[in-house]
């Protein structure tokens, strides 16, 4: 069985969204960035990613697996971001 946590992070303003996924992942899994195993192209397209949500179009939501996790990026009405990790680790 495993255990599974959620994990929110919001980026700053000028991160890119792609990095600000790895980052969050980084953190939800208690481990450094640098130092992770994981390599976000292996499971989505970054370049891809950072271009669907370029202008913070409002009211997108985006689902995918990644790292032994789903991760959910929500724009709200405003623009802003959200990061959801649920780690299934």
């Amino acid at each position: 069985m495993t255990d599974q946590t959620r994990f929110h992070y919001e980026p700053g303003d000028a991160e890119p969204l792609s990095t600000a996924i790895v980052s969050a992942v980084a953190i939800a899994h208690n481990e450094n960035v640098l130092d992770q195993k994981w390599i976000l192209a292996n499971d989505i397209n970054p370049d891809a990613l950072d271009a669907l949500f370029f202008d913070g179009k409002p009211n997108m939501r985006l689902t995918f697996e990644a790292d032994a996790s789903t991760v959910t990026v929500d724009v709200d009405d405003q623009g802003q971001f959200d990061i959801e990790i649920e780690s299934h680790r």
